[in-house]
């Protein structure tokens, strides 16, 4: 009988995670094709809860600080980013600008998820 490690265990989290926020992805995406109306706002996400939804044409810079952590989120020309984030593997850092509807930038250490969603 095999038992499970600490590293297998936070990979399965890790992976059902992701798919968690897959899933939501695709049903913001759905739920906003929808809506009729055109305005795109970023919508920021901590610990499960919005805790910010800004319009994607107004550049702006929006730190998430939660804890002894924090993250900082950048809007400009009609895209976003994490510019900064204090978590171990900077993956979200690393994934860069998006511009799509129900396209996720995660920080999963953080709990802080960033997409852009249309309508209100």
């Amino acid at each position: 009988m095999k038992i499970l490690k600490k590293t297998d265990i936070a990979l399965l989290v890790s992976v059902a995670a992701v798919a968690a926020v897959f899933i939501i992805s695709r049903q913001y995406k759905q739920n906003n094709s929808e809506n009729d109306e055109t305005q795109q706002y970023v919508v920021i996400e901590a610990g499960g809860e919005e805790i910010a939804r800004l319009p994607l044409n107004e550049d702006t810079i929006y730190t998430v600080e939660r804890e002894d952590m924090h993250n900082v989120i950048v809007i400009e020309n009609g895209g976003v980013y994490m510019s900064e984030a204090d978590c171990p593997n900077q993956n979200c850092v690393l994934q860069g600008k998006i511009s799509e509807v129900g396209v996720p930038i995660v920080c999963l250490p953080h709990q802080v998820i960033v997409m852009i969603v249309t309508g209100q």
